[in-house]
């Protein structure tokens, strides 16, 4: 037995298809769908999401229970503070560790400010003993120089020395008086007193 169809038409029965195209055209008529060429094509649907691959720790976590968290928990905070504690004893050592260089630092200062100090009045009582030892007139006393006592006397004995020549009197300790007027003959040693001379007549043009 056929089974009936809702348009009362048997398309298995010979001539069923030509009769249901003839009732298609009767019911719609000769319209046919047709597709724009013009229109944009239809956009593809998104593709959904894929789901976010779960974490392992995650994972894990959920594995632990509730009183396994709060001990992975208290363990993460305890390892936190820790870092956190040592960071700050890091920090702190460092602080003391500039400070004791600042120190060192400064008693170096002091030491050198010292020795040098110390250098410069052994540096003059060294002068002071020179002149002493072989008088200069003040005004001249500037030319002697020297870096310890051995120079500052070589030094003041020569000054000392050609200021006597040029004013005519014999040197200290001269074994011969009046051998510093006479001259020795040496030609250095005339150069030498002629510039002194020269140097005493222009400081007292002045």
């Amino acid at each position: 037995m056929n089974k009936p169809f809702p348009h009362g038409i048997d398309i298995t029965a010979p001539g069923g298809l030509t009769a249901l195209m003839a009732f298609h055209r009767k019911t719609f008529g000769d319209a046919v769908m047709e597709i724009d060429p013009s229109a944009p094509p239809a956009p593809a649907p998104a593709a959904p999401p894929a789901p976010a691959p779960a974490s392992a720790d995650a994972d894990k976590d959920g594995e632990l229970g509730e009183p396994g968290l709060k001990a992975l928990q208290a363990e993460r905070d305890a390892r936190a503070k820790a870092e956190k504690d040592a960071a700050e004893a890091k920090a702190e050592l460092q602080k003391i560790k500039d400070s004791e260089l600042s120190d060192i630092q400064r008693a170096q200062k002091e030491r050198d400010d010292q020795a040098a100090e110390n250098a410069t009045l052994k540096a003059t009582n060294a002068r002071l003993a020179a002149l002493a030892e072989h008088p200069v007139p003040k005004e001249y006393q500037d030319l002697v120089t020297g870096t310890d006592e051995a120079s500052y006397l070589a030094s003041a004995k020569k000054i000392s020395d050609l200021y006597a020549r040029a004013e005519g009197k014999a040197p200290k300790n001269d074994p011969v008086p009046g051998s510093g007027k006479r001259g020795s003959g040496d030609a250095a040693a005339k150069g030498s007193i002629r510039e002194l001379r020269q140097q005493i007549a222009d400081r007292k043009n002045k």
